[in-house]
């Protein structure tokens, strides 16, 4: 349903140690608000009560990283014409270990595809039940140990090493996170956008544009890093300003990472943009993605 309003609001937002698809600090970006959708699937994983492509079986070990409590400022532009959203009941999808009772948000269970890494894990796909990647940290000369899924934390290693000899440091910010993290941090976001004067469906379907529904992030498969610099130490959207940025737009393919959320393909993806978000998909098919333009919906078929 296509709305037309616009709403600008500056704001203090605080956060407390925890993560998002921008994890505290992130300076976040104007947001359109809109109903759209897209689509998921993850690897090494095992899975209950869902058809799968791959049976490996993997184990976990939960992260726990100390993130003080940062203030930044948001301005959120909204356009749209009626905003009538009907809330709905919680939904338990088959073979899913979610419940959801977010107005517009119900997503499906993600198939795991023959290539685990090309995973598609959106706001209307969870990952499975018993999604476990197994862990690996990525750079050990950080004290926060973040880690990853042990292949993707392999790659990134190798990526952090060739950009640092070129006089780029690619620093982990963000990797895995919890689904209990994931849900803390979009139930804070929709608190906040409420206390802004949104209704509560309005507020759910804007914070679905920065933070994803528990079981709905790629942080949670273990595929994604957020990517920060030295002097940032947080992520922030004018990290495409800097050398590393250039770096990983010129290299990350190598390595098997693409820009997840790009500034065009908001339409797709239904994140805003984010230039510190690099998934790992492989290597045939980053280079693949990089040559012809697409993000991951795109190069699915999803789109």
């Amino acid at each position: 349903m296509k709305k037309r309003w616009i709403v600008l609001l500056p704001a203090l937002l605080l956060l407390a140690a925890c993560g998002a698809e921008n994890e505290p600090g992130t300076t976040v970006p104007a947001v359109v608000a809109t109903t759209a959708a897209a689509t998921a699937a993850t690897p090494g994983v095992t899975t209950t009560g869902v058809t799968t492509n791959t049976a490996a079986t993997v184990t976990m070990a939960e992260t726990t990283t100390t993130t003080a409590t940062t203030t930044i400022s948001t301005t959120i532009i909204t356009t749209a014409t009626s905003t009538t959203v009907t809330a709905q009941k919680p939904t338990a999808q088959p073979g899913s270990a979610y419940s959801y009772d977010y107005p517009g948000i119900a997503p499906a269970v993600a198939k795991v595809p023959a290539d685990p890494y090309l995973i598609c894990v959106s706001r209307d796909y969870a990952l499975p039940a018993n999604y476990t990647p197994a862990l690996q940290v990525c750079v050990e000369a950080y004290p926060e140990k973040i880690q990853m899924e042990a292949t993707a934390a392999t790659q990134y290693k190798k990526m952090y090493d060739a950009a640092k000899a070129e006089g780029a440091e690619l620093i982990p910010y963000s990797g895995y996170r919890s689904n209990a993290r994931q849900k803390g941090n979009f139930d804070r976001l929709i608190q906040t956008n409420v206390n802004r004067g949104y209704s509560y469906a309005q507020a759910v379907n804007i914070a679905a544009q920065s933070i994803l529904p528990p079981g709905c992030s790629e942080h949670s498969a273990g595929l994604a890093m957020d990517i920060t610099r030295p002097g940032y130490w947080d992520t922030r959207t004018d990290f495409d300003t800097t050398k590393e940025f250039a770096w990983l737009t010129a290299h990350a393919h190598e390595y098997g990472f693409i820009l997840r959320y790009a500034k065009d393909k908001f339409a797709i993806t239904q994140i805003t943009y984010e230039p510190w978000h690099w998934r790992y998909v492989g290597v045939g098919p980053a280079t693949a993605m990089k040559q012809s333009g697409q993000c991951l919906e795109e190069y699915l078929g999803l789109a």
